[in-house]
């Protein structure tokens, strides 16, 4: 009882260890993709920018800003020009599916100041960005980070 316990442990370990890796490898993968954005923005931009990451910080629990990882919700890679419903990820409502939007910074806007305004009987739950300015800011930064890698 005490070896197969013993091996449970190695096994659960070398699990967590190999999540822990690829957690921060996409940590140091965000990081130089950050860094390389904001060494084209002007002083005013940087300024929108830090503040849409800031305001980005619960919007992960959900979703993958960066890569092609559903989470909760899909992935938001390419969410810009995309159908609505369309990426690659299995919990869409038949509301979100069947909306007929085309994300961009116009329709993103109407959505995160209320989703289930924009799209009554989505799935996401958060209650939206009340503030214009905060909104112009979180959109400005999910413009320039969602963009699909040129790699």
């Amino acid at each position: 009882m005490g070896v197969r316990r013993s091996l449970q442990r190695a096994k659960s370990a070398a699990r967590s260890w190999t999540a822990l890796a690829a957690c921060l490898a996409t940590l140091v993968a965000c990081d130089s993709r950050v860094r390389e954005i904001r060494s084209t923005l002007s002083d005013a931009d940087l300024l929108r920018f830090d503040r849409g990451q800031k305001l980005s910080a619960p919007c992960w629990a959900c979703h993958d800003f960066y890569g092609t990882q559903n989470k909760v919700g899909p992935h938001l890679t390419g969410i810009y020009g995309r159908p609505a419903g369309s990426a690659s990820f299995p919990g869409y409502s038949a509301a979100m599916r069947g909306s007929g939007i085309v994300w961009g910074r116009s329709s993103l806007d109407r959505y995160l100041a209320s989703p289930q305004g924009l799209v009554p009987g989505t799935n996401m739950v958060a209650p939206g960005i009340s503030g214009a300015a905060d909104r112009d800011a979180l959109l400005f930064y999910m413009e320039l980070v969602t963009r699909p890698s040129s790699n």
